[in-house]
């Protein structure tokens, strides 16, 4: 059953402070004879006691709820006490009842203009100060209530705000904790969620001392938090002893509290049970529905956030893992372009290997004179080297991409690749017409990724001159200075304008044999790089494509 907050009212601590003995044991024997009016009177016959006192109790944690105190008094008046308590931030809250013999309206409205509750003129009745009290104690009572509601909303719109503020699940879980030890006052609380796969409950965080103990255990089967989980329905449990609803264990793993009270709220969301907050033993109470109605309201807000958190998680696995696939997709394409040079390498590799091998043959003639050794063996490591040369180009551009952005020089660039591809320019037939301007600013890219798509590039333009012809590779910065331009252009087959419209499209060829991945990953990667790829064509007139790459961009 839901807790009352129609509870008993707390009997107030009053404190009688008046300079004459016999007014204070007069009102000592008023309080004392009328029954439920104070849990304790204390009193003093000065203000600067009454400031001591009221900061004792207030320190020993039982602070003073209402003073009836004296305005005229030797030494510090009734005034001056009110002042001094309305100025602690820990006494502020203090309620005052004066009392004074001076009937003039002046001195009444001095002392309600400095912060006191009511007054009462000497000699007053039994019954009116009982009265009076009772109603400066409901006044008290609703300002308590509004400013614990006023503490508590607070308390809710900023763990509101954490929650909604981060999408990282562990900070959303140790927020919604903290907030609602701030919150409610509890012994011990723990929050669930559900692995939706699995089916189990696990402690993700708790409201212990011992929580990483009890943080990422799994949840016995058959206790209140899987009930409230399978229903969707909280439960508050306001008596453990005598409630049948709880006859089995919380099944939460905290064996060394007795549960006397416990409130359970669901986390859903959109139709969905995900988890749920479990509170053990409020120490100030019982659960009470005001209690059940601010977690409630977190208990949504944290499901939202759980929920947006789990999201999150999912489209940043899934981002990384498209970024894997992509690499890996780019690193498919980049030892496709090797094959495709793969005859005209194997040929550049195969003539200094020959050359080796002659040297050494001709060195190894018996007779022969040693100046003539020593030419033959320096022949030798001169085709070493330039096959090593050669190996260490194709290493360089085969490996998979660290994808380091750095300033870089793009003539370098096209000069590294026009190498690359060498033989297979002389056993297609084709003239390389160069035109790069020296001066061109360095510009951030990831050097491997830019020598990919040029490599397409010229392979392409390659294949589209099946019968030789002339290939113009140009750079030069554009008219305003902003972008670096590479430009590609054959003399060969050419494009219908339909073609162009599908060029950049994953899987589309024009050509018999290839995975049509090239110009699609060529077009991503300088998107990448802030930059562009523009393609003109016409039928039996050729193509030019163009690389537009920013200057200046930051990696």
């Amino acid at each position: 059953m839901v807790g009352s907050d129609s509870f008993e009212p707390k009997l107030p601590r009053i404190l009688i402070v008046e300079d004459d003995p016999g007014m204070v044991d007069l009102m000592h024997a008023m309080l004392g004879q009328a029954n439920s009016v104070a849990e304790t009177v204390l009193s003093t016959y000065s203000g600067e006691e009454a400031l001591d006192i009221l900061r004792r109790e207030q320190r020993a944690g039982h602070p003073v709820d209402l003073v009836l105190l004296d305005i005229m008094m030797p030494g510090m008046d009734g005034y001056e006490v009110i002042a001094r308590v309305k100025a602690d931030p820990n006494l502020r809250h203090t309620s005052f009842i004066v009392t004074t013999a001076l009937d003039s309206v002046s001195s009444k409205t001095l002392g309600l203009g400095m912060g006191a509750d009511d007054y009462l003129t000497k000699p007053f009745d039994p019954r009116e100060l009982l009265a009076r009290i009772d109603a400066v104690m409901r006044i008290r009572r609703s300002e308590q209530a509004l400013r614990r509601r006023n503490e508590e909303l607070a308390a809710l719109v900023e763990v509101n705000r954490v929650v909604s503020s981060s999408l990282e699940l562990d900070g959303v879980l140790e927020a919604t904790m903290e907030g609602i030890r701030e919150i409610v006052p509890v012994e011990a609380g723990c929050l669930v969620l559900l692995d939706e796969d699995s089916g189990e409950l696990t402690c993700r965080q708790t409201l212990r001392p011992d929580s990483r103990r009890l943080a990422g255990r799994r949840l016995a089967s058959g206790g209140l938090v899987e009930r409230v989980v399978s229903t969707g329905e909280m439960e508050l449990v306001d008596d453990v002893d005598r409630d049948p609803r709880l006859s089995g264990e919380l099944g939460i793993g905290i064996e060394d509290i007795v549960p006397e009270s416990v409130l359970c709220v669901p986390l859903r969301i959109r139709e969905r049970t995900i988890g749920a907050i479990t509170l053990i033993n409020k120490r100030d109470g019982r659960f009470n529905d005001q209690d059940l109605e601010l977690l409630t309201a977190m208990a949504a807000s944290v499901a939202v956030a759980v929920e947006n958190a789990n999201l999150y998680t999912e489209v940043a696995d899934f981002a990384t893992e498209l970024e894997r696939s992509q690499a890996k997709l780019v690193q498919a394409e980049k030892m496709a372009g090797i094959g495709r040079l793969a005859a005209s390498l194997a040929h550049e590799i195969n003539n200094p290997l020959q050359g080796i091998h002659n040297s050494l043959h001709l060195s190894l003639h018996q007779g022969l004179a040693e100046d003539r050794r020593g030419e033959y063996l320096s022949m030798a490591q001169s085709e070493v080297e330039r096959l090593i040369e050669i190996v260490q180009r194709m290493l360089d551009f085969y490996r998979p991409s660290r994808g380091g952005v750095k300033s870089a020089d793009l003539n370098q660039v096209v000069g590294e690749v026009l190498a690359l591809a060498q033989k297979r320019f002389q056993h297609s037939r084709i003239e390389v017409h160069t035109d790069l301007q020296p001066d061109l600013p360095e510009i951030s890219l990831v050097p491997d990724q830019i020598s990919q798509v040029l490599l397409n590039l010229v392979i392409n333009a390659i294949e589209a001159l099946p019968s030789g012809g002339d290939l113009w590779i140009k750079t030069a910065l554009s008219d305003g200075g902003g972008d670096v331009l590479l430009s590609v252009r054959d003399n060969g087959l050419g494009m219908s304008s339909e073609q162009i419209a599908h060029l950049f499209e994953p899987f589309y060829t024009t050509k018999s044999e290839g995975t049509g991945l090239g110009l699609a990953i060529s077009y991503g990667i300088i998107e990448r790089h802030g930059g562009a790829i523009e393609v003109s064509s016409q039928p039996g007139e050729g193509t030019t494509f163009v690389v537009r790459l920013p200057v200046g961009l930051e990696g």
